[in-house]
């Protein structure tokens, strides 16, 4: 099964997670990364830090880092809350970056040939896992291509979208003639992520960038991404 992009394509925009290709961490004396995120309310005051190692991109390599995170506390009930970094998803130990290339590889057909345009992520996660996450994905995957086609159309102003993608997106004959259990959703999947891939290659910006981008739009609307 031929893939939509070719490795070359891709490895520029896609060789590292947001703490390398943005500035939404700070570094610590000991080289852990610091998430402050935003006051949830003007009740709400910091209460600490807490850690969590995720692994993540750094040029091509794949990393295991140690993310503090700011946690925040309503003294008036005692509940605590704490900032999310945008490549942090509920209990998954990978960045939303590594999560939607191994998704890729699966649903662009080079998964099952062992291929990864990273290849250190062929030995990362199992195949099990990568269906667990992709049945999670699939389930808002109406929402996903939503605000990822929103956040490059957005990046593309004022060229029109259509001077971006000029042989369109389409999935591929190999994604379609395979048996899924929700074709529908899948098939709306791929397209979030050729969307996502597509508009970093085109606009020459890493996706991770765009992946935050995106995933805020969605929080924004109380939405949580669904990986």
């Amino acid at each position: 099964m031929a893939r939509t992009f070719t490795d070359d394509q891709l490895r520029d925009v896609v060789a590292s997670s947001l703490f390398v290709a943005g500035s939404v961490y700070t570094r610590r004396p000991d080289g852990d990364l610091c998430f402050n995120g935003e006051r949830p309310g003007p009740r709400w005051h910091g209460h600490g830090y807490f850690p969590r190692r995720l692994w993540m991109l750094e040029e091509g390599r794949l990393v295991r880092r140690r993310l503090w995170k700011r946690r925040w506390r309503d003294p008036t009930t005692g509940s605590t809350v704490h900032s999310r970094p945008p490549e942090d998803a509920a209990q998954v130990w990978s960045c939303t970056l590594i999560v939607l290339l191994k998704l890729w590889a699966w649903l662009d057909g080079s998964l099952l040939a062992g291929h990864e345009v990273v290849p250190e992520l062929e030995t990362h996660g199992s195949f099990r896992t990568v269906q667990r996450w992709g049945g999670r994905a699939a389930a808002r995957a109406d929402e996903v291509l939503h605000y990822t086609r929103l956040t490059v159309i957005e990046r593309s102003e004022p060229r029109p979208v259509e001077h971006l993608f000029p042989s369109g997106l389409s999935p591929p004959d190999g994604l379609l003639r395979r048996r899924w259990r929700r074709p529908r959703e899948i098939q709306r999947l791929w397209q979030a992520l050729a969307w996502l891939f597509a508009g970093a290659i085109a606009l020459s910006t890493p996706a991770s960038l765009l992946l935050a981008e995106a995933r805020g739009r969605m929080i924004a609307t109380e939405a949580s991404f669904p990986i």
